[in-house]
């Protein structure tokens, strides 16, 4: 009878600690399948604002050129939309040295510094240390 229930009662310890493993697994499943959840979200946001850009630099144009007060409200209510998603627009200076992780360079001038911006024809946009677009921009050399 005694080896019947210490028989018994290794059975419970082994059981119990294949209960303990797999719900330790089911909690491990679930957390990561938040975080690639939220790994999918993040990066469907990041790709609908990259293919907003374009819209907004039109819309920011007009605003530029337009003297309807509906206009420049309309561009106001979309950048504050983007902003609150973080988006960030990335504006270099003339004269800043070139940097290829956040400028895009169209073309080289000789001239001036060599590597450093002589024009800037678009501003760049990021959210985070994510890159939408970057800045293009025209670049001196010698």
């Amino acid at each position: 009878m005694d080896d019947q229930i210490n028989n018994l009662q290794d059975q419970i310890i082994v059981l119990t600690d294949d209960w303990k493993r797999a719900l330790a697994d089911y909690q491990n499943l679930v957390k990561r399948f938040e975080s690639e959840k939220h790994e999918v979200m993040k990066f469907a946001n990041l790709n609908l604002i990259s293919k907003l850009l374009p819209s907004l630099d039109i819309l920011e144009m007009s605003a530029l050129h337009s003297q309807d007060a509906g206009v420049k409200m309309a561009v106001k209510q979309f950048q504050d939309v983007l902003l609150s998603e973080q988006l960030e627009a990335i504006i270099p200076n003339i004269g800043d040295t070139f940097d290829p992780n956040i400028h895009d360079c169209l073309e080289t001038i000789t001239g001036e510094e060599e590597n450093t911006l002589a024009e800037i024809v678009a501003k760049g946009y990021k959210i985070g240390d994510v890159i939408l677009r970057p800045a293009k921009v025209k670049v001196y050399k010698k």
